[in-house]
């Protein structure tokens, strides 16, 4: 298998396993293997916004002060932003409440931010940063 198919498939792996298979704790399903293959792209609701939850947009906003920080520290190492962002990643992930469309919706969102922080690394710092800003100011073109 090649490298980049190997690199897709990791990050897949880690980006659903805080959503997996059977139930999540508020009761929505998520049935196994729904989020297989490259990611779609989000669609409006009939050309709405689609309402997510209250969590997910806080989670999104601290998102992206983490990378404002980051931005604004030139000692901040790769390793730590990336942490901070796979945690704050993590509990959005966590706190999904979510269902229906508006749940696939998000995930389609969600996977190239997690691709994004996943290629964060020393030598392009700052590239995939203001990429991951970029990426996360569209958020709000899609839900409310």
């Amino acid at each position: 298998m090649k490298k980049p198919t190997l690199l897709l498939a990791a990050a897949m792996l880690a980006l659903f396993s805080g959503c997996s298979p059977g139930e999540h704790k508020d009761g929505h399903h998520n049935e196994e293997g729904e989020h297989v293959g490259a990611p779609a792209l989000v669609q409006l609701d009939n050309g709405k916004k689609w309402l997510a939850n209250i969590e997910t947009t806080q989670g999104m906003q601290s998102m992206a002060q983490m990378v404002d920080t980051a931005l604004s520290n030139p000692d901040a190492t790769a390793v730590s932003i990336k942490e901070n962002l796979l945690s704050g990643f993590s509990e959005i992930l966590d706190k999904c409440t979510m269902t229906g469309e508006p749940h696939e919706q998000l995930h389609h969102y969600l996977v190239p931010l997690k691709e994004d922080i996943e290629r964060l690394d020393e030598g392009n710092k700052e590239e995939v940063l203001a990429d991951i800003k970029a990426y996360l100011a569209t958020y709000k073109n899609y839900f409310e």
